[in-house]
């Protein structure tokens, strides 16, 4: 049996990205702890029996506050003595890797949900971050990179040795996604909403610039001028560290916009599958991502997406079988290619299947959390090389 940490920098990737594997990894019979900046996920987490570590995290360059955390990390790694430190997201993900390794941690990993450089990004701002990952790498036993395209760029940019990077994708649980599994609640929660059969487009994420929600917001606009009834759902809302004003614009475009009857914003929601069993098109208009979960589970549910033509996204979407890739930070090609779906029944339903189709094929969850957790073992029995 392995003691496992796994760190991150929020309670919020914690819980709702990283319990599946903490979950895995418990039944095969190690031992987990979760670490990351204190939060209503880390109680949660606790909760359901695993051992948790506070340790707050900026996602700033606020080099004192990454210090503290520094110090405060090796220490606790010193008294508890982990077999394994599992890094998750770029600020905890390097701060973590460092602090394993002065405190002589046996294997050390990271997952890459998304490199930080991007296509969207400056030359110099991007050799600044490919440096760090190197930085990163060279500390590091095996990075797992959910993206085929991180993965290109991983060897690309000599991150570290392809023998000790692997593509493991990324996933959801298929089973909780679906009208049929969210049937008992679907009635209730459509009369809370006020939604009748009309069509309703939504979107599940954070509310953000980045994740495009101007974009979806202007977009709605657009399409109810060609389907005067469809409804708008946005699900989320931002998180305490995202420095962004968002929200308000939002509000204010809304009534701008004449969407005031029409736009649900319902802020942070636990039961988003049965949200999304409500809806008949799912967006993501984001400006750049890893692998995204939401989207993942969109389709799962069996609706026809429309995304931005991005890293992760493109992998994740087949254009014109599951849905359509649009132009990032632009609402009109995002508005139109709804309007085409909403247009057409046949043309959603048959998308809707597709997508499913794809995510029990290609994004199980619980094929990738089997894989993490062999490699783990494989590394934690001593193949692993500092």
């Amino acid at each position: 049996m392995a003691k496992v940490l796994q760190l991150c920098a929020v309670d919020f990737t914690a819980y709702h990205l990283l319990k599946p594997l903490g979950i895995g990894l418990r039944r095969a019979g190690h031992d987990v702890t979760f670490c990351c900046a204190a939060g209503e996920g880390l109680d949660q987490l606790r909760k359901e029996g695993f051992r948790t570590t506070a340790i707050p995290f900026s996602r700033n360059y606020n080099l004192v506050s990454h210090a503290i955390s520094l110090a405060r990390l090796y220490r606790m790694l010193r008294k508890d003595r982990f077999d394994i430190v599992h890094c998750h997201t770029p600020v905890a993900g390097l701060i973590g890797r460092v602090a394993a390794r002065f405190a002589r941690v046996p294997i050390v990993v990271y997952t890459a949900h998304g490199f930080y450089f991007h296509e969207e990004m400056g030359s110099v701002s991007r050799r600044v971050f490919v440096s760090l990952e190197r930085f990163g790498g060279s500390l590091t036993d095996m990075i797992f990179v959910q993206s085929e395209e991180d993965f290109g760029d991983a060897i690309k940019e000599r991150i570290i040795d392809p023998e000790r990077l692997l593509h493991i994708g990324n996933g959801v649980d298929p089973t909780i996604f679906g009208t049929e599994a969210n049937a008992a609640v679907r009635d209730g929660l459509a009369a809370e909403l006020g939604l009748s059969s009309d069509p309703v487009i939504g979107f599940v994420g954070r509310i953000v610039r980045e994740k495009g929600v101007v974009e979806f917001v202007k977009a709605a606009a657009e399409v109810k001028k060609a389907f005067p009834g469809s409804r708008f759902i946005m699900v989320g809302a931002p998180l305490e560290s995202d420095r962004d004003d968002c929200w308000a614009l939002v509000e204010r475009l809304r009534g701008e916009l004449g969407l005031d009857g029409s736009l649900i914003m319902t802020g942070y929601r636990k039961d988003v599958p049965a949200l999304l069993s409500l809806m008949d098109v799912f967006v993501l208009p984001s400006y750049r991502e890893g692998m995204p979960r939401a989207l993942l589970e969109a389709m799962a549910t069996g609706l026809p997406v429309v995304a931005t033509d991005i890293r992760g996204c493109r992998e994740e979407v087949l254009e014109g079988i599951t849905g359509y890739l649009v132009p990032p930070r632009e609402h009109l090609p995002l508005a139109m290619a709804v309007v085409k779906l909403l247009g057409s029944g046949e043309l959603v339903s048959a998308m809707g299947r597709a997508a499913r189709d794809r995510v029990l094929e290609c994004f199980d969850e619980r094929a990738i959390v089997q894989l993490q957790a062999q490699v783990l073992e494989k590394l934690e029995g001593g193949q692993g090389e500092n």
